[in-house]
């Protein structure tokens, strides 16, 4: 029996919500602790955006993937400020956000990513944070990242690559034809956005740039992949993408690679707390063993709060919530998927006859009449006058 279709949420978008909660319940009681800043420095010409949480501890320095802005991070980090108690610098790279272009050079090779390495470098200087520092990049600023801790290899004592490029994946071939077609696509544009074509025109110099420029073996990384690998045009570009991040995590002893299962592209807004967790893994290596074991205390409260905070979000959902997903699965061909959606509805509801209804639905679908009849069975013990259970067990049992 289907209950409507209204509020069809998936287990995804309720994580992000207990998540972006938690962003805001766990620091209410030290709102006061943390400063934020949000200014512009100028770099030599035009002004980059810096959006800061100051702390007392060693910062944290956020790269964005391509065209993002510093608002991208948003959800994870305050608990991290609240965890380790570094400062956390998240920026927009120049035309982006809120930051700008300069407008004064439009020559191509003059917007690539070296000089805009530069430009960070600069602002983080007259910031007063070009000393040690911890890494994390996603996507596009796996790009960034590397080329920053190789030209400061001292100074970046570990890093954390959510999703990152790595350069083994971009092979001459696809190179050539994405910008091919990128050269012919703003040809025919009218209204440039020139963040944008500097990015995108610039990638032959990229990867040229970062094939010279190895990510050094010294500093620690957790390199986390999706499961979910982002859109390639066929399967070989995706077992490419999940081979070259086996290949950078297996490359040095001090590297850990993880896939983030159930995740796509963008593993820190799809799982907030397996990035969180990442991410203070590898801060607390860089610490002292008394502050190590201060944030390994705060991390495991954290912890605690999150997953019994994630359970109370499932005990409140309505049995319409979770049996719309059920039905959105069967509809998509998702039977397998669809099932486990009714068997965990029926741990929340098991007094519901609909649940019991719609599990056995899920298990005709699937071929399981031995199931499917069961279920109806017990949907009649608690409703002996539901129709469709009647009807579809008579069918049923007459086969």
């Amino acid at each position: 029996m289907r209950l409507g279709y209204t509020i069809v949420q998936t287990f995804k978008i309720m994580r992000k919500y207990l998540f972006t909660a938690l962003t805001c319940w766990g620091l209410m009681a030290n709102s006061g602790r943390c400063q934020t800043v949000d200014t512009l420095i100028d770099v030599g010409g035009y002004r980059l955006n810096f959006h800061i949480i100051k702390g007392k501890e060693m910062p944290i320095l956020f790269e964005a993937g391509a065209g993002a802005d510093a608002t991208d991070w948003d959800i994870i980090l305050k608990p991290i400020a609240d965890i380790t108690h570094a400062t956390l610098i998240t920026y927009a790279r120049a035309g982006f956000g809120k930051s700008e272009l300069d407008t004064s050079n439009h020559d191509l090779d003059k917007h690539g990513i070296l000089q805009g390495i530069q430009g960070l470098e600069t602002g983080l200087k007259k910031l007063g944070y070009n000393g040690k520092i911890m890494l994390v990049a996603h996507s596009y600023g796996g790009f960034c990242a590397t080329l920053y801790a190789a030209r400061h290899p001292e100074s970046v004592k570990a890093a954390v690559l959510i999703d990152a490029n790595h350069v083994c994946w971009f092979q001459d071939a696809y190179v050539d034809s994405i910008t091919t077609l990128r050269k012919k696509m703003y040809a025919n544009m009218k209204n440039i956005n020139w963040p944008d074509y500097y990015m995108a025109l610039n990638l032959p110099n990229t990867v040229q740039l970062m094939r010279k420029t190895p990510f050094p073996a010294a500093i620690p990384v957790i390199d986390l992949v999706a499961d979910k690998v982002p859109p390639f045009p066929d399967s070989a570009g995706a077992d490419r993408w999940r081979a070259c991040h086996r290949q950078f995590a297996n490359a040095e002893p001090n590297r850990q690679g993880i896939t983030a299962y159930g995740c796509a592209h963008f593993i820190f807004k799809d799982n907030p707390a397996l990035a969180i967790s990442a991410i203070v893994k590898a801060y607390t290596g860089t610490q002292g063993r008394e502050q190590g074991d201060a944030i390994m205390t705060r991390f495991l409260s954290w912890s605690l709060n999150a997953i019994n905070e994630e359970k109370m979000m499932a005990v409140h959902l309505s049995e319409n919530d979770l049996n719309s997903r059920g039905y959105r699965l069967l509809g998509e061909g998702k039977i397998k998927e669809a099932v486990e959606v009714f068997k965990l509805n029926i741990t929340f509801f098991p007094n519901s006859d609909n649940c019991y209804d719609s599990l056995a639905e899920a298990y005709e679908a699937a071929g399981d009449k031995a199931s499917a009849i069961a279920n109806y069975k017990h949907s009649l013990e608690l409703n002996p006058k539901s129709p469709h259970s009647i009807e579809r067990l008579k069918v049923l049992q007459a086969q």
